[in-house]
């Protein structure tokens, strides 16, 4: 399966992947919903996994009903794609969990990985919620279907342990002879011809915690796994190391005031890379912890022991950030500069802090109290508004909206806003003269990837030009 570029790696190691390798195949049952709030997190979850792909070059090969999930396949398998990733609507992916299992399926010549399930004389299940498919390796072993009536089916053996309850395995693999069945369930044939095949077949292993699904065909059962994810606190804690690419790109303008996140060296290193000297700089963020290190970090440290600042603050390291990342991050500042005169300029400047969520409007007024309409501002908002974890409140429009709202907002009270970072489908830096509305409508065009966006694009379009003029006049 040759899916990955040689080309420098996406942040944080993931691998990038080729053009025209990966399809997406999204199995639409939204007709069982009956409850509307239900419906909303499941198209939310959806929308948000499909784009999160998408801008990662995977394609979507169609909306399909469960029964044609062999048409998905073959029409995948025919359009020259070499990895499926077959998903039922109300699935969530983080992009690590795609990686580190695909990356797995690559060195362990599995053909199938998904959510295996044991069901003793109904054979195995392959859970049509989610699973990859190296087709390559499907067509060389007959092309098995997935619903089959087929029951001359291998027999399997499996791990004593699971995952959870008595019918997840953590693994399984061909035995001798054939398995005495009553019937086989969809996947379960599909399986049977891979292992005969001598391909493997794999249950998900790496970072599961990283995917769910809402199993909305049960209402109070997706409720109450949405509250469960939604009770989880994201909004807290403080990012030690750099998580996303600061690249060098000299601004031609004056900056007059650096709105940027308080997260581990950033405002620094966009200074740095901008080459620009403001006279003011506006700290936001929406953890209360990462604004007390900052304070902390501008106005009573000497600079010189990163680490040992982060250590006596009140703060946990987030999931897959170390002391040595956090070291490495401070190494890293220091060889781009003489640290300590830069470090020494940047406390001496007019530094004030904001706490808030970047999503919501009434945060967005707050910003233009610290600007002028003569000042020219770099606006750095990293990955906010496209950032996984706002999955779970925001769904795709509501975010680009949020962000047109910010522009429009800082267009309207400073002479020029250049925004900084990963923007959905925009440039890496964007300039408030740079966006007619026909340009707005153009990009939320493009980020209708699914029906039922498509369906609400000419009411969302009317909504951008109405929030123009309340804010224009």
């Amino acid at each position: 399966m040759n899916i990955l570029s040689n080309k420098k790696q996406a942040l944080k190691g993931s691998p990038k992947l080729l053009k025209n390798k990966v399809a997406f195949a999204v199995i639409d049952d939204r007709e069982i919903i009956k409850h509307d709030l239900v419906k909303y997190i499941v198209e939310t979850y959806t929308e948000n996994t499909v784009y999160n792909f998408y801008k990662r070059k995977c394609d979507v090969l169609g909306f399909y009903k469960e029964k044609d999930i062999d048409d998905a396949i073959n029409n995948a398998y025919d359009q020259g794609y070499e990895l499926l990733v077959v998903m039922k609507n109300g699935t969530f992916m983080n992009s690590s969990f795609f990686f580190e299992n695909v990356k797995k399926m690559l060195d362990n010549n599995i053909a199938l990985m998904g959510h295996i399930l044991d069901c003793g004389e109904e054979y195995y299940f392959v859970h049509e919620q989610c699973f990859f498919l190296n087709l390559n390796s499907w067509k060389l072993s007959g092309s098995p279907e997935y619903f089959s009536d087929n029951y001359d089916v291998v027999n399997i053996q499996r791990s004593p342990t699971n995952f959870h309850d008595n019918y997840t395995p953590h693994w399984i693999r061909q035995d001798d002879g054939l398995a005495d069945v009553v019937t086989v369930l969809p996947g379960g044939y599909m399986i049977s011809e891979l292992l005969r095949a001598d391909y493997n077949v794999s249950p998900f292993t790496e970072l599961r915690p990283l995917k769910w699904f809402t199993y909305h065909g049960d209402t109070m059962k997706c409720l109450m796994k949405s509250m469960s994810l939604n009770a989880k606190e994201y909004h807290h804690g403080f990012f030690s190391t750099e998580t996303e690419i600061i690249d060098e790109v000299k601004l031609n303008d004056n900056v007059d005031t650096l709105i940027s996140i308080a997260s581990a060296f950033h405002p620094f290193k966009v200074i740095q890379k901008s080459n620009i000297n403001p006279k003011n700089i506006v700290m936001y963020d929406i953890s209360y912890e990462a604004i007390k290190i900052y304070q902390r970090m501008l106005m009573a440290w000497n600079g010189k022991d990163y680490v040992e600042l982060l250590n006596g603050s009140d703060f946990n390291y987030r999931t897959g950030h170390t002391e040595e990342l956090a070291q490495k991050s401070f190494e890293e500042m220091k060889d781009m500069c003489d640290w300590e005169k830069f470090f020494d300029e940047v406390c001496a400047k007019n530094i004030d802090f904001l706490r808030g969520n970047l999503l919501t409007e009434t945060f967005h007024k707050k910003f233009t109290n610290f600007v002028s309409e003569n000042d020219v501002v770099l606006f750095h908002v990293s990955n906010i508004f496209s950032y996984e974890a706002e999955t779970y409140y925001y769904d795709i429009f509501q975010r680009f909206f949020s962000f047109y709202n910010l522009y429009l907002q800082m267009k309207k009270h400073t002479k020029k806003t250049i925004f900084k970072g990963s923007i959905f489908n925009l440039k890496n830096y964007v300039s408030t003269d740079d966006m007619q509305l026909h340009h707005w409508y153009s990009k939320a065009t493009e980020l209708a990837l699914t029906p039922w966006q498509k369906e609400r694009l000419p009411d969302f379009k009317e909504s951008l030009k109405k929030r123009k003029e309340e804010i224009f006049g």
